[in-house]
């Protein structure tokens, strides 16, 4: 909170949850150089590894601050990823329901797939354990996943593919 009693936010790297339904005041976040401002709204920002930026509103209104225009509304079942390059700026997509609820799962400790592929799907896994997961058949990592899965039981999620596809676990180390 600065002087001003306003909420300021600052994602260098991560994924943070505001909640801000019924809040007087808007919470202004910032990532990768850009602006956003949320009042009495719930949104996820996200700022990952080798990907651009990324926002989500579930409720409520967050507004965009853009170079090229004054702002950019989003509303609820809206998401907004960061385009990089020459034409850097925000791409607006409405998210169903759906869409939503698989994004927002890790709230509740679950990874939500919906048809990505194996090694999405362990790139979303490296996010939230220690435990690495490997896949050795290029071919299997190109396989597409759908389900419902815990975030802190890579073990269990390796076993449940491999189940599915024919294929084989191994643990080594830890």
């Amino acid at each position: 909170t600065d002087e001003e009693g306003k909420g300021r936010i600052c994602v260098l790297r991560g994924e943070v949850l505001i909640e801000g339904g019924g809040a007087a005041s808007p919470t202004f976040v910032e990532v990768d150089g850009k602006q956003l401002e949320g009042s009495a709204a719930t949104f996820v920002v996200r700022k990952l590894n080798d990907r651009p930026a990324q926002v989500l509103v579930q409720e409520g209104r967050v507004v965009l601050a853009e170079e090229k225009q004054a702002t950019m509304p989003l509303s609820a079942n809206t998401g907004a990823p960061l385009l990089e390059g020459k034409e850097q700026g925000w791409q607006l997509r409405a998210l169903s329901y759906g869409q939503l609820s698989r994004e927002l799962a890790w709230r509740e400790g679950k990874i939500a797939l919906q048809g990505e592929t194996l090694a999405e799907a362990v790139a979303l896994y490296a996010r939230y354990s220690d435990t690495p997961i490997v896949i050795a058949d290029p071919a299997l990592a190109q396989a597409p996943v759908t389900g419902l899965f815990a975030v802190n039981n890579a073990m269990g999620f390796s076993r449940a593919v491999a189940n599915v596809f024919d294929a084989d676990v191994r643990q080594e180390d830890d």
